[in-house]
């Protein structure tokens, strides 16, 4: 039987598509790091296996016997007190797992990317797999990392890797442990602390639709081929999202108050001096802060149309991380 390798299983996004994956009858070896909490894995039928994307040694072992890689594992924080360790686990552990790919002769690798990899319009058109990366200006390491590796695994594509890479939008659901920043987001609002808002607009995606989009480009993507997996009608202002949380889980007074661009960016510049003092990583950072206030709206119409990826109401999506969240006690 063929074994299918997961990295980053005990993620948001990669313990959906390792579910998913396992209910389609997958056989799946999951590469986890030494003393990883395994707990988001309980009760699922999987074989462990211990990797780390700096260690490339340890990725030969991670590969050898299987025949298909989901790739979801990397470092996304808005600081770190190395400025390259973005790159040396997202662009320099990537490369190594796909070397190990290559030498291992895996049938199929689904790279997980990020809309991050691609440009912005910033007049308010959509997004597509095509819109050439412009975000320089605002561009972090984690941004800088993602763009540089999905450059990078197209390039091995021509090398012979067997490649489709998927792009996710800003995914939004149950199960979100971390929590991520879209968690933060909704638990945030279930606290009643965002009565501002801002400048900017997201493209919010169900987690789901985002895990059935791995499984869809692992059946059906085409090789060199980039899919965003977004939900084109769930793009909206970052306002009507805040108030979208708020009105599904029956919280009143949420996005009320505009803060502008001006009084955000010159905090975000005080957070970064402060942790400079302080060695302490920033709530915030300028680019971080640059990037959010951005209005980027994608087309999911190739994934939806080559794919056949699902487009589950965001309303769906938020009711159930509120239900999920308040259950398992966030708030």
């Amino acid at each position: 039987m063929s074994k299918t390798l997961i990295t980053g299983a005990t993620g948001f996004i990669g313990n959906h598509v390792a579910r998913l994956a396992l209910e389609r009858g997958e056989q799946l070896r999951v590469m986890v790091m030494r003393g990883e909490d395994r707990s988001p894995l309980d009760g699922m039928d999987v074989e462990f296996v211990e990797g780390n994307l700096l260690e490339p040694d340890s990725l030969h072992a991670a590969v050898k016997g299987c025949n298909r890689i989901y790739h979801l594992a990397a470092l996304f924080a808005i600081w770190t007190k190395d400025p390259d360790l973005h790159y040396k686990i997202n662009v320099g552990g990537t490369r190594s797992l796909m070397k190990a790919a290559l030498r291992e002769g895996i049938e199929k690798v689904v790279y997980t990317s990020s809309i991050a990899a691609i440009g912005c319009p910033g007049n308010g058109d959509y997004s597509t797999e095509e819109t050439e990366f412009n975000s320089w200006p605002w561009a972090s390491e984690y941004i800088l990392s993602k763009y540089i590796s999905h450059e990078m695994v197209r390039g091995l594509v021509a090398d012979g890797l067997p490649a489709t890479l998927v792009m996710p939008g800003l995914p939004f659901g149950p199960g979100d442990r971390a929590p991520t920043p879209t968690g933060t987001m909704i638990i945030r609002t279930l606290q009643g602390k965002m009565q501002n808002y801002w400048e900017g607009g997201a493209c919010p995606v169900d987690v789901r639709d985002v895990a059935m989009g791995h499984v869809l480009a692992m059946e059906k993507g085409r090789i060199g081929e980039s899919y965003i997996l977004g939900n084109t009608d769930a793009n909206m202002p970052s306002k009507d999202l805040i108030q979208l949380i708020a009105r599904l889980a029956g919280v009143e007074g949420a996005a009320t108050k505009e803060v502008s661009a001006k009084m955000m960016l010159r905090v975000a510049r005080l957070m970064e001096l402060w942790s400079k003092l302080t060695g302490r990583a920033p709530a915030t950072t300028v680019k971080n802060t640059s990037y959010t206030l951005q209005p980027f709206y994608i087309d999911a119409s190739k994934a939806v149309n080559e794919l056949g990826l699902p487009q589950t109401p965001i309303e769906t999506a938020i009711e159930d991380a509120v239900q999920w969240f308040r259950e398992h006690g966030y708030v």
